[in-house]
């Protein structure tokens, strides 16, 4: 089945370039890099692949000479602080309930010296995952395969319905699994887009 982020990928393009600008420079001292729930394609836009391993639940036959970790986000295969840069972005808003958020956090927390994660802010009029505008404001039982089939533009250009796996944190919730972290919003047209947790 076709991924819908296949369709958004200019776009998406556009803004993880914007939010990574001095991404490189920042975190040039470290040495190794897990991006939890990520892919390869991430950090081809970034330009780096020396010292990045991703972690996640499949793997790609393509790789472009990056290393896959079959692994679950919510229990890292490493060891306590043995990791440079604990990196994620818009993964942890699909791992489930607030519990799984809560250890995927504290797994971050647990292997990263540094720590990098981003996640989408539902108070931004479109919803990233869906492409389509307020929809993600109305009540999650609202959002089933068949509105989303209908009423999103993935949906109309799948041509069948698929699950919305999406849980938003905000900020305050970010705070209490991610203490002792700068959170910073990162806005487009005054609006706020994401949250982007550093440590």
């Amino acid at each position: 089945m076709t991924s819908p982020y296949s369709f958004q990928e200019p776009v998406r393009r556009f803004f993880r370039k914007r939010r990574l600008k001095g991404f490189l420079e920042r975190f040039a001292k470290c040495r190794t890099i897990v991006d939890i729930g990520g892919d390869h394609n991430l950090w081809t836009l970034i330009g780096r692949k020396a010292g990045v391993i991703v972690l996640n639940l499949w793997a790609p036959p393509e790789r472009n000479g990056i290393p896959y970790v079959l692994s679950d986000g919510c229990q890292l295969p490493f060891r306590d602080q043995s990791i440079d840069l604990a990196f994620s972005n818009s993964a942890i808003e699909h791992v489930g309930s607030f519990e799984s958020q809560t250890r995927f956090a504290a797994e971050m927390l647990r292997v990263g010296r540094e720590v990098y994660c981003q996640t989408p802010c539902r108070l931004f009029p479109i919803d990233p995952h869906l492409s389509a505008f307020f929809l993600h404001w109305l009540p999650r039982t609202f959002l089933t395969p068949t509105v989303l089939r209908y009423f999103t533009f993935n949906g109309w250009l799948l041509g069948r319905p698929y699950e919305y796996d999406v849980s938003w944190l905000p900020k305050r919730k970010l705070r209490q699994i991610f203490p002792g972290c700068t959170i910073k919003t990162e806005r487009f047209l005054g609006l706020p887009k994401s949250f982007i947790i550093t440590r």
